[in-house]
């Protein structure tokens, strides 16, 4: 038996534990925010995988709506305030999807990027031209043993900060023998093609394995978790380290920034802390007035304390599914939120909220990539 899967007594007990919500969670979810309809609540979502898996209710249309719904941000969740694991209701989603797709719903949207994957050799998006570009920059050595995890997302949409990510390797002292980019399969996963996801995964790990690689340097939050936080309900392990690139500087060059750490940097892979270290006020006085859980300072450096309730301004993975308008209004509420906030500089440590910043119109010179100003 597979063991992430709803025949596994573990994983069931994490989505009793997912049906029981909590009220005040819903002033804070992001696609209930963007609908105002309860079957956009994770509880609800919880209760419709169950009921479905258990044979109380059929694999409908209108319930695939609803678990499809999720941008699985980790935001709105029981978790936040329960202390509890922030995977628990990711996992419970991806579950639900492939529930439901083996159940005949969303065949079309799903099978179009199995075949999109399949078309591609392997990848969603590839551009041979700027494999070699990000070759010119990049500190490689064939003798390392340090591989890079460029993700696609970030070699795509964040490929005007390469050079700067050369940089910042070249300063470390760093060298690597391999780059990728890599299609690391948490697209699958997060669409419910459970087995072909792990697989992705599976073939990455041995791939560094045989080439000798003892440590790969990741570049956004939803690679470092995925090799951090859920390998073991893949039921893979390595001994290779995997390490954020947040966990190589010493600190960001920025003044009077906000600092949007993105959910998987923040919620799943905790780099809160982390990020808030990078750019630490000369001084610094606490603002009485701001948003419930999202801390507002008076400093030289950073306006915002970064934490776990940042609403998230998109999925952090190619969704399949999910319905644009809700997407749409998710973006919008959530900037509102952010822009609450004075700022000179915002900080986007998410290449899939800096490509819909941009998709928006989002003025450049108010926008930083957050390597970009790593040191």
């Amino acid at each position: 038996m597979r063991k992430l899967s709803l025949e596994n007594p573990e994983i069931i007990d994490i989505l009793n534990h997912q049906v029981i919500h909590m009220d005040q969670g819903i002033t804070y979810t992001p696609e209930y925010l963007a609908t105002r309809k309860m079957c956009n609540y994770p509880s609800r979502t919880a209760q419709i995988i169950r009921s479905v898996y258990l044979g109380e209710l059929e694999a409908s249309e209108y319930g695939a709506e609803m678990v499809f719904s999720s941008i699985l941000s980790g935001q709105g969740e029981r978790w936040q305030n329960f202390g509890e694991k922030p995977e628990d209701f990711l996992l419970s989603v991806m579950l639900g999807r492939e529930l439901f797709y083996n159940k005949g719903q969303k065949k079309a949207e799903i099978d179009t990027l199995k075949a999109q994957i399949d078309k591609n050799n392997g990848y969603l998006e590839k551009n041979v031209a700027d494999i070699k570009a990000w070759k010119e920059v990049l500190p490689i050595d064939a003798d390392s043993k340090t591989g890079l995890l460029l993700d696609e997302a970030t070699f795509i949409y964040a490929k005007r900060s390469r050079e700067k990510i050369g940089e910042f390797l070249q300063k470390k002292g760093i060298t690597v023998s391999e780059f990728g980019p890599y299609f690391t399969g948490f697209d699958l996963l997060a669409s419910g093609i459970i087995d072909e996801g792990i697989e992705t995964v599976k073939t990455l790990i041995h791939m560094w394995e045989e080439k000798g690689i003892r440590k790969v340097i990741t570049l956004c939050g939803q690679s470092q978790y995925l090799f951090t936080g859920l390998l073991k309900y893949f039921n893979l392990d390595t001994e290779i380290e995997f390490i954020s690139i947040l966990d190589l500087a010493e600190g960001m060059k920025a003044e009077k920034a906000y600092i949007y750490g993105g959910s998987y940097f923040t919620r799943y892979a905790k780099k809160a802390d982390t990020l808030n270290n990078l750019l630490v006020n000369t001084e610094e006085t606490p603002l009485s007035s701001h948003p419930e859980f999202l801390p507002e300072v008076e400093g030289d450096k950073r306006k915002n304390i970064v934490g776990i309730w940042t609403p998230p301004l998109c999925a952090e993975y190619h969704t399949t599914g999910t319905s644009n308008m809700l997407k749409e209004t998710i973006y919008t509420q959530s900037l509102a939120t952010i822009e609450e906030t004075s700022f000179k500089k915002l900080i986007v440590c998410d290449p899939f909220a800096w490509k819909a910043l941009k998709d928006h119109g989002y003025p450049e010179e108010k926008m930083e990539y957050f390597t970009d100003i790593l040191y």
